[in-house]
């Protein structure tokens, strides 16, 4: 039985680069030992995955080994042909030139009825039986479609002839010069200058995008510019090549860059003769964010980089270009601002520079009437960064103090609420909220790119959180201190950390109040409480690491990144 085994399993093996490709036989695979059959399968189904991956069809084109250039087109060639066997992925249009190596079909219906093959022969010609021998190649799809319906009608009465081109020959061709891969490549015969550099990988770093010579019996029949279709949209590969043709790559002569407030920044080449005029239209052009007052242009000149100054744009119609320049459009500091909540036309406003938050609400429409402004929540990108920076250096720091808990001989219960603390500070998403004051008209905020400003409606609760009889929220009543907030939840729970109550304003600021024997000091007292603040109330904890972690944690949540009631709802957990 092993021996079986074994054997199926070399025969196996042998056929595999045959079998794989097509379907098992259920017989077959009912012959194989338990879980063989299943191996094989598997087996099979993973190379149909790979090469599903790796290639674009079974023949043709695989990805560069290497990364491709950044300049101009480059990508379009990112993709090289696998294998010398010839691309079939030309269509053929009555306009294709038949020549030895072509096979027609002929159908005939009516009196005589037949289907045959016409093999355009190396003289030419094809073969007609009753008709005989007469020439094609050279001729157009088409005009050869005529020629052979003439003859028939001509031979035969009552017989419809149909023409198809089913075959199409091969031919051989000659990549070189500043070519990615230069050889020899076998095309399809519809094949034309396009084609060829795709399956060769393009032009070489070197290579010219835009002088591309095609060479037929030692004499240069074309030169193609690739930049006429890329650019333009103009058809350029109007040639159909022949066996024999050599496609010659030409060097490229000038590469320069062009950055800034164009619509298309990227590197171009530029002909001899041809001006910076041409790169500006190669980028598609100006944005409406360009600066035309701040143009730089720089060149390569007696071995140094130097900045020539462009006080207009119309100068690039006389300045020729030269290798290496390089080309940057300064762009307007617009800057974008989302607006939501209570104002009259949220959305996303384009801002100039200098612009104020409150220009920002101006140009919303100004606040609606349940807009709560001392509540604004006003977003920085920069200062999300910093405090994302800070939350995770404290969350980091805080995990090496684990080992100072240990060795102070700190009780499970302390470990436990140690590491309480700091999922409640790993769940915490830094924000960027800065404290503003739109009451007034003289805040000097100014908008950057990617800020967000919402104006929440009047609310007329108090937050309540932590270690209380019961979490929730309280309606806001007009004088009213701490106390009196605490007491309406039911007040403090025996384990709560009376010397650390934190409380979030609306408008971002946080401040830690403390009780001396139940009794909040006069100070405490005279913290106002407005709607929508929020008052949350720690654990205490008697290891000073977890008091030193706590005050820097609840400061961090509360304080520098805005806890929404969201955050509130984990830690009260």
């Amino acid at each position: 039985m092993k021996l079986t085994f074994y054997i199926t399993l070399i025969s196996i093996s042998l056929i595999a680069p045959f079998t794989f490709s097509q379907e098992f036989d259920e017989a077959f695979l009912k012959s194989l030992p338990d879980g063989t059959a299943d191996a094989l399968l598997e087996q099979n189904q993973d190379r149909k995955a790979a090469e599903e991956i790796q290639y674009r069809r079974p023949s043709t084109f695989i990805k560069k080994p290497e990364p491709t250039s950044d300049r101009f087109g480059a990508n379009i060639f990112s993709m090289m042909q696998s294998s010398l066997m010839p691309l079939n992925e030309p269509n053929f249009d009555s306009s294709y030139i038949l020549d030895s190596g072509d096979v027609l079909e002929l159908q005939l219906i009516g009196q005589k009825s037949d289907i045959a093959k016409l093999f355009v022969k190396r003289d030419g010609s094809v073969n007609i039986d009753d008709i005989g021998k007469f020439n094609v190649a050279g001729l157009s799809l088409d005009k050869a479609i005529d020629l052979i319906k003439t003859k028939i009608s001509q031979t035969f009465i009552g017989v419809e002839a149909y023409v198809t081109l089913t075959e199409v020959r091969d031919i051989q061709i000659i990549m070189s010069g500043n070519v990615y891969n230069p050889g020899s490549y076998t095309l399809n015969g519809n094949s034309n200058i396009f084609h060829a550099l795709s399956v060769s990988g393009g032009p070489s770093e070197y290579g010219s995008f835009r002088s591309i010579d095609l060479v037929r019996n030692n004499k240069k029949i074309e030169t193609v510019d690739l930049y006429e279709t890329f650019i333009y949209g103009r058809p350029s590969f109007n040639t159909r090549l022949r066996s024999g043709d050599l496609i010659f790559i030409n060097a490229v002569e000038n590469i320069v860059s062009i950055s800034g407030a164009v619509k298309r920044p990227g590197t171009y080449e530029i002909k001899k003769g041809e001006n910076l005029s041409n790169i500006l239209e190669f980028s598609n052009g100006l944005t409406a964010f360009a600066d035309l007052k701040n143009i730089k242009l720089e060149r390569i000149l007696d071995g140094r980089i130097k900045g020539l100054p462009i006080a207009n744009i119309s100068q690039f119609d006389d300045i020729e270009a030269n290798d290496m320049d390089r080309i940057f459009i300064r762009k307007h500091p617009f800057r974008s601002i989302e607006v939501s909540g209570a104002v009259i036309n949220p959305g996303t406003y384009l801002m100039n520079e200098g612009d104020s938050i409150l220009d920002a609400v101006e140009s919303a429409g100004g606040y609606a009437d349940t807009a709560f402004i001392f509540g604004a929540v006003y977003q920085n990108v920069e200062t999300m960064l910093i405090s994302q920076d800070a939350l995770e250096k404290l969350y980091e720091n805080s995990i090496q103090k684990i080992s100072q808990i240990v060795k102070a001989g700190g009780s499970d219960k302390d470990f436990t609420a140690f590491i309480k603390i700091l999922e409640q500070l790993k769940s915490t998403k830094a924000s960027g909220r800065i404290v503003v004051d739109l009451s007034s008209d003289q805040d000097p905020s100014l908008v950057r790119e990617g800020d967000t400003l919402l104006i929440p409606e009047i609310t007329s609760q108090v937050h309540i959180y932590g270690s209380l009889a019961n979490n929730g929220s309280a309606l806001y009543v007009e004088g009213k201190n701490i106390d009196y907030y605490l007491n309406k939840k039911g007040g403090l729970t025996e384990g709560a950390d009376k010397k650390n109550i934190y409380i979030l304003h609306p408008n971002g600021e946080s401040i830690r109040a403390k009780m001396n024997k139940n009794v909040f000091t006069s100070r405490n007292k005279e913290i106002k409480i407005y709607p929508g603040s929020i008052i949350f109330i720690p654990e205490e904890f008697d290891n000073k690491y977890q008091s030193m972690l706590q005050a820097q944690a609840y400061a961090t949540i509360l304080g520098n990144l805005g806890v929404t009631l969201a955050s509130l709802a984990v830690l009260k957990d």
